[in-house]
Protein backbone atom coordinates (compact mmCIF):
# COMPACT_ATOMS: atom_id res chain seq x y z
CA UNK A 1 0.00 0.00 0.00
CA UNK A 2 1.15 3.61 -0.77
CA UNK A 3 1.11 6.05 1.62
CA UNK A 4 -0.21 10.00 0.46
CA UNK A 5 3.29 11.35 2.29
CA UNK A 6 5.73 9.78 -0.50
CA UNK A 7 4.28 12.12 -2.93
CA UNK A 8 4.34 15.68 -1.25
CA UNK A 9 7.64 16.78 -2.28
CA UNK A 10 7.04 16.09 -6.08
CA UNK A 11 3.33 17.55 -5.01
CA UNK A 12 5.07 20.80 -3.78
CA UNK A 13 7.91 21.07 -6.66
CA UNK A 14 5.19 20.45 -10.00
CA UNK A 15 2.57 23.20 -7.63
CA UNK A 16 5.22 25.28 -6.93
CA UNK A 17 6.19 25.79 -10.53
CA UNK A 18 2.27 25.86 -12.09
CA UNK A 19 1.06 27.98 -9.56
CA UNK A 20 4.17 30.65 -10.49
CA UNK A 21 4.76 30.50 -13.51
CA UNK A 22 3.12 32.50 -16.51
CA UNK A 23 3.59 29.88 -18.63
CA UNK A 24 2.28 27.43 -16.33
CA UNK A 25 4.82 24.87 -17.06
CA UNK A 26 6.39 22.22 -14.69
CA UNK A 27 8.76 19.50 -14.68
CA UNK A 28 9.93 17.20 -12.06
CA UNK A 29 13.18 15.13 -12.26
CA UNK A 30 15.43 13.12 -9.86
CA UNK A 31 16.05 14.48 -6.58
CA UNK A 32 12.94 17.01 -6.87
CA UNK A 33 10.70 13.69 -6.16
CA UNK A 34 11.88 14.21 -2.50
CA UNK A 35 13.75 11.58 -0.06
CA UNK A 36 10.75 9.66 0.28
CA UNK A 37 10.71 8.64 -3.74
CA UNK A 38 13.22 5.48 -4.25
CA UNK A 39 16.54 6.16 -6.09
CA UNK A 40 15.48 4.54 -8.94
CA UNK A 41 12.42 5.52 -9.41
CA UNK A 42 13.91 9.15 -9.39
CA UNK A 43 15.82 7.52 -12.59
CA UNK A 44 13.23 6.17 -14.02
CA UNK A 45 10.64 8.67 -14.33
CA UNK A 46 10.26 11.77 -14.61
CA UNK A 47 6.88 14.10 -14.72
CA UNK A 48 6.00 17.35 -16.12
CA UNK A 49 2.87 19.41 -16.71
CA UNK A 50 2.52 21.53 -20.34
CA UNK A 51 -0.19 23.81 -21.43
CA UNK A 52 -2.07 22.21 -24.21
CA UNK A 53 -5.02 23.28 -26.33
CA UNK A 54 -7.63 20.16 -25.84
CA UNK A 55 -10.08 19.40 -28.07
CA UNK A 56 -14.02 19.61 -27.36
CA UNK A 57 -14.57 20.15 -23.44
CA UNK A 58 -11.27 18.55 -22.60
CA UNK A 59 -9.48 20.00 -20.16
CA UNK A 60 -6.77 17.37 -18.78
CA UNK A 61 -4.80 14.87 -20.48
CA UNK A 62 -2.58 12.63 -19.16
CA UNK A 63 0.07 10.60 -21.58
CA UNK A 64 2.72 7.93 -20.55
CA UNK A 65 5.54 7.79 -22.71
CA UNK A 66 8.36 5.02 -23.03
CA UNK A 67 11.92 7.77 -23.24
CA UNK A 68 13.39 5.15 -24.85
CA UNK A 69 11.46 5.41 -27.91
CA UNK A 70 13.71 8.76 -28.02
CA UNK A 71 16.79 8.23 -26.29
CA UNK A 72 17.50 4.22 -26.74
CA UNK A 73 20.05 3.77 -23.64
CA UNK A 74 17.25 5.75 -21.65
CA UNK A 75 15.05 3.20 -19.08
CA UNK A 76 12.45 4.77 -17.91
CA UNK A 77 8.98 6.88 -18.63
CA UNK A 78 7.84 10.42 -18.75
CA UNK A 79 4.19 11.01 -17.50
CA UNK A 80 2.85 14.20 -19.14
CA UNK A 81 -0.24 16.32 -17.59
CA UNK A 82 -1.89 18.65 -20.57
CA UNK A 83 -4.38 21.01 -18.93
CA UNK A 84 -6.00 23.00 -21.57
CA UNK A 85 -5.31 26.43 -18.60
CA UNK A 86 -7.77 28.61 -21.26
CA UNK A 87 -10.57 26.79 -20.05
CA UNK A 88 -9.98 27.25 -15.98
CA UNK A 89 -9.47 31.20 -15.95
CA UNK A 90 -10.68 33.38 -13.61
CA UNK A 91 -10.95 33.04 -9.77
CA UNK A 92 -11.71 29.50 -9.56
CA UNK A 93 -8.41 28.73 -11.32
CA UNK A 94 -6.07 27.73 -8.21
CA UNK A 95 -9.62 25.54 -7.05
CA UNK A 96 -9.86 23.58 -10.43
CA UNK A 97 -6.29 23.24 -11.43
CA UNK A 98 -5.49 21.79 -7.81
CA UNK A 99 -8.20 19.54 -8.39
CA UNK A 100 -6.56 18.21 -11.80
CA UNK A 101 -3.05 18.26 -10.02
CA UNK A 102 -4.39 15.82 -7.08
CA UNK A 103 -6.34 13.75 -9.29
CA UNK A 104 -2.92 13.40 -11.33
CA UNK A 105 -0.69 12.38 -8.87
CA UNK A 106 -2.84 9.79 -7.91
CA UNK A 107 -2.59 7.82 -11.26
CA UNK A 108 1.40 8.07 -10.95
CA UNK A 109 0.94 6.75 -7.63
CA UNK A 110 -0.28 3.55 -9.00
CA UNK A 111 2.72 4.07 -11.55
CA UNK A 112 4.70 4.36 -8.71
CA UNK A 113 3.63 1.30 -6.97
CA UNK A 114 3.98 -0.93 -10.11
CA UNK A 115 7.24 -0.03 -10.60
CA UNK A 116 8.83 -1.14 -6.87
CA UNK A 117 6.46 -4.44 -7.35
CA UNK A 118 8.49 -5.42 -10.78
CA UNK A 119 11.14 -4.91 -8.85
CA UNK A 120 12.15 -1.37 -8.20
CA UNK A 121 14.92 -0.87 -10.61
CA UNK A 122 16.14 0.43 -13.95
CA UNK A 123 17.24 -2.77 -15.09
CA UNK A 124 15.89 -3.27 -18.74
CA UNK A 125 14.33 -6.39 -17.37
CA UNK A 126 12.27 -3.96 -15.46
CA UNK A 127 11.43 -1.29 -17.82
CA UNK A 128 9.98 -4.56 -20.16
CA UNK A 129 7.72 -5.86 -17.46
CA UNK A 130 6.55 -2.29 -16.57
CA UNK A 131 5.71 -1.76 -20.36
CA UNK A 132 3.86 -4.57 -20.87
CA UNK A 133 1.79 -4.32 -17.54
CA UNK A 134 1.14 -0.89 -18.84
CA UNK A 135 -0.29 -2.02 -22.24
CA UNK A 136 -1.74 -5.17 -20.79
CA UNK A 137 -3.79 -2.97 -18.21
CA UNK A 138 -4.35 0.31 -19.75
CA UNK A 139 -5.01 -0.88 -23.34
CA UNK A 140 -8.41 -0.14 -23.07
CA UNK A 141 -7.97 3.40 -21.62
CA UNK A 142 -6.31 4.56 -25.04
CA UNK A 143 -7.90 7.29 -26.50
CA UNK A 144 -5.70 8.53 -29.22
CA UNK A 145 -2.25 7.86 -30.00
CA UNK A 146 0.43 9.30 -32.19
CA UNK A 147 2.90 6.75 -31.50
CA UNK A 148 1.56 3.31 -30.35
CA UNK A 149 4.87 2.18 -29.82
CA UNK A 150 5.47 4.59 -26.84
CA UNK A 151 2.33 6.53 -25.90
CA UNK A 152 -0.43 6.33 -24.25
CA UNK A 153 -2.90 8.75 -23.71
CA UNK A 154 -4.29 7.20 -20.11
CA UNK A 155 -6.64 9.93 -18.73
CA UNK A 156 -8.88 12.53 -19.94
CA UNK A 157 -11.54 14.75 -18.19
CA UNK A 158 -13.54 17.81 -18.56
CA UNK A 159 -13.79 19.66 -15.60
CA UNK A 160 -17.48 19.33 -15.42
CA UNK A 161 -16.86 15.71 -14.94
CA UNK A 162 -14.13 16.18 -12.58
CA UNK A 163 -15.93 18.38 -10.08
CA UNK A 164 -18.74 16.36 -10.10
CA UNK A 165 -17.52 12.98 -9.15
CA UNK A 166 -14.62 14.98 -7.07
CA UNK A 167 -13.00 11.83 -5.09
CA UNK A 168 -15.66 9.28 -5.88
CA UNK A 169 -13.48 7.88 -8.78
CA UNK A 170 -13.10 4.13 -8.35
CA UNK A 171 -10.06 2.27 -7.41
CA UNK A 172 -10.40 0.93 -10.77
CA UNK A 173 -10.07 4.52 -12.31
CA UNK A 174 -6.61 4.34 -11.76
CA UNK A 175 -5.01 0.85 -11.76
CA UNK A 176 -7.41 -0.72 -14.45
CA UNK A 177 -8.49 -3.92 -12.59
CA UNK A 178 -4.76 -4.19 -10.81
CA UNK A 179 -4.98 -6.10 -7.69
CA UNK A 180 -3.70 -2.65 -5.51
CA UNK A 181 -4.53 -1.83 -1.80
CA UNK A 182 -3.98 1.52 -1.63
CA UNK A 183 -7.39 3.60 -1.22
CA UNK A 184 -6.82 6.33 -3.69
CA UNK A 185 -9.31 8.59 -2.38
CA UNK A 186 -7.44 9.02 0.85
CA UNK A 187 -4.54 9.86 -1.35
CA UNK A 188 -6.59 12.69 -3.16
CA UNK A 189 -7.75 13.70 0.11
CA UNK A 190 -4.57 14.48 1.24
CA UNK A 191 -2.70 15.48 -1.81
CA UNK A 192 -6.17 18.67 -1.72
CA UNK A 193 -4.40 19.21 1.94
CA UNK A 194 -1.25 19.74 0.43
CA UNK A 195 -2.51 21.86 -1.52
CA UNK A 196 -4.48 23.90 0.60
CA UNK A 197 -7.23 23.26 -1.28
CA UNK A 198 -9.65 23.92 1.71
CA UNK A 199 -8.48 27.43 2.58
CA UNK A 200 -8.50 28.35 -1.10
CA UNK A 201 -11.94 27.42 -1.41
CA UNK A 202 -13.34 29.16 1.37
CA UNK A 203 -10.93 32.49 0.51
CA UNK A 204 -12.94 31.71 -2.95
CA UNK A 205 -16.59 31.48 -1.56
CA UNK A 206 -16.28 34.38 0.39
CA UNK A 207 -15.48 36.51 -2.38
CA UNK A 208 -18.85 35.68 -4.09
Amino acid sequence: MIKAILFHDLLDCLAGQFFSSETKNARCTGTEFGLKISLAAQDFFSIAIIPKELPKDRVVLGVLSDDSAKIASRNGYTFTIYIDVNKIKGDAFNILSSIILAHEICHFAYYYELFLRLGGTTATRVQNNFTWQIADKLINAVIEEQDSTSQTNIDEHSIIEMVETFENYDKKHFTKGDSILTDYSVLFLDFLDRLNFDKMLNEYKNKR
